[in-house]
């Protein structure tokens, strides 16, 4: 009888599992936690408080790098996920954002320039974000 109640037990909490998922259109938990990552805000104007969680982040900014000419389309991304996922010990995401880059003006005259989002202009860049310094400088050695 314990068995049976284990089995059911089970079974609704698979139950609520894919009721919650599919209520917020993910196939599964790491998709889910990707999509609704605290680190990452995605109503933020600039990139630097897109990722407030991540301290290291950088963008391909080059478009002909290999990661956006590969014969293999958007699986380059993947790739370079797989990689990440082999090699990097903490976490990481990348992302396709629309920027432009702009030189705020302040007192003493140019700034450093920043990354803003604008999804009606600007360019499509990918951008990688991780909390670890050491998988930031093992990314860059290898990808940059």
């Amino acid at each position: 009888m314990q068995q049976f109640l284990n089995y059911l037990q089970a079974k609704i909490e698979t139950w609520r599992d894919r009721r919650f998922l599919n209520k917020h259109g993910c196939e599964n938990w790491e998709q889910y936690n990707y999509r609704f990552d605290p680190d990452r805000c995605q109503w933020a104007s600039r990139v630097k408080d897109y990722y407030h969680g991540y301290p290291y982040w950088t963008i391909f900014s080059d478009h002909s790098h290999q990661v956006y000419y590969w014969d293999l389309g958007v699986d380059g991304i993947y790739i370079l996920s797989e990689w990440c996922k082999q090699n990097l010990s903490g976490k990481f995401r990348f992302d396709f954002l629309r920027v432009f880059e702009q030189t705020p003006y302040g007192l003493n005259g140019p700034e450093d320039a920043e990354w803003w989002i604008n999804e009606i202009g600007g360019s499509d860049y990918i951008f990688f974000a991780c909390q670890n310094e050491q998988d930031f400088l093992m990314f860059n050695l290898r990808w940059a």
